[in-house]
C-alpha cells in the first residue's frame, strides 16, 4: 500500500471529493476487517464497525492533517469505533465463545458422570454387601474375578449348570437389591 497515495487520496477527500473514500475503502476494508475480528471475534459486528469507521472518516475529514500518515489516522479511528461499540454495548466483550461453553459444559458433565458413577457404585456395593455370603461369594468369583462355570463348578463341588442357575438368582438378587437402593 502506498502511503503518500493515500495520504494524497485523504487530502482530496477532506478538500470535497467524497467520491475518492471508496479508493481508501477497497485498501483499508479487508485489515480493518481484521483488526476488528480479532477484537470482537464477531464477522458480523466487525464488517458493522469497518462501515462506521468510513462513515467517520467522512464526518470527520476536517480533522485530518496534512502532515500525518493515513495509516496512522485509520487505525485510530478503528479503535475509536471499536472503543464506542464497546461501551454502548458492554455485555459483548464479556460473553464467553461456543468453545468456553462446550469446555464448561464437558467438565460440568464430566464431574456429574464421575459423582453418579461413584453413587452407582457406593451403591453396587452396598447391594452386594446386602447380599447373604454365599451368593456374594459366586458373584465375586463369576463376575468379578472372572473365572469359568466350571471351575467354579469343581471349586464348590457342584455341577455346571447349577453354578448358572445359582449366577443367574444371585444377579437377579442384586438388580432387585440395588434398584430399591437407587430409588431410595
Amino acid at each position: 500500500m502506498d502511503s503518500l497515495g493515500d495520504h494524497a487520496i485523504m487530502l482530496k477527500v477532506k478538500a470535497g471529493d467524497l467520491e475518492k473514500l471508496g479508493l481508501l475503502y477497497k485498501r483499508y476494508s479487508k485489515r480493518l476487517f481484521g483488526f476488528f475480528y480479532k477484537m470482537t471475534d464477531d464477522p458480523g459486528t466487525s464488517e458493522d464497525l469497518v462501515q462506521n469507521v468510513f462513515m467517520r472518516m467522512m464526518k470527520y475529514r476536517h480533522t485530518y492533517s496534512s502532515g500525518g500518515k493515513f495509516e496512522t489516522w485509520a487505525f485510530h479511528m478503528a479503535r475509536n469505533v471499536h472503543h464506542d461499540h464497546f461501551r454502548k454495548n458492554k455485555r459483548y466483550d464479556f460473553q464467553p465463545t461456543m468453545g468456553e461453553w462446550n469446555e464448561q459444559l464437558q467438565d460440568h458433565d464430566h464431574e456429574e458422570h464421575q459423582m453418579i458413577m461413584s453413587d452407582e457404585l457406593a451403591n453396587l456395593n452396598k447391594a452386594m454387601m446386602a447380599m447373604p455370603s454365599e451368593k456374594r461369594e459366586l458373584l465375586e468369583l463369576t463376575r468379578f474375578q472372572q473365572l469359568k462355570y466350571q471351575d467354579v463348578a469343581k471349586l464348590l463341588g457342584i455341577s455346571e449348570g447349577a453354578v448358572k442357575v445359582r449366577v443367574h438368582r444371585a444377579l437377579q438378587e442384586l438388580k432387585s437389591t440395588y434398584l430399591k437402593m437407587d430409588v431410595s
